[in-house]
């Protein structure tokens, strides 16, 4: 190899490398402001949660997917506006899959659920 693309290769495995560590720096894991949800979870607080679909449904008027989520702690209902990809989640979910999702606690008529803001923010872990 000539010495001019000795260099080339060595700025582009630099480039390379830089892009790695923005990469695993910024954009993996869940972001610092967000908690595993639990009992403790206050309203207005982002958290994930995972589990297995126990229900599911679309609410009757505005077309809202409503889902009960059991997570191993007891269940938690989900509620994913139609705005915000209600349609795209009931057609990629199933009652007994289990999903992780992203949301924030809000109290709905004196319950707590989790409001999602966005449908990427429901995933579909594993198929029943």
């Amino acid at each position: 190899m000539e010495k001019e693309e000795k260099v080339v290769v060595v700025l582009l495995a630099m480039v390379f490398l830089s892009l790695s560590i923005v990469y695993v720096t910024f954009f993996t894991g869940d972001s610092p402001d967000v908690a595993e949800f639990s009992a403790m979870s206050g309203t207005g607080e982002r958290v994930f949660l995972e589990g297995s679909i126990v229900t599911k449904r679309f609410t009757y008027t505005g077309n809202h997917l409503l889902m009960t989520v059991d997570s191993g702690s007891g269940p938690v209902k989900v509620f994913i506006p139609s705005g915000n990809g209600a349609k795209d989640i009931g057609s990629m979910v199933n009652e007994d899959d289990v999903v992780r999702i992203l949301g924030t606690v809000e109290e709905y008529k004196g319950e707590v659920e989790i409001v999602v803001q966005h449908k990427n923010d429901v995933v579909l872990v594993k198929n029943a």
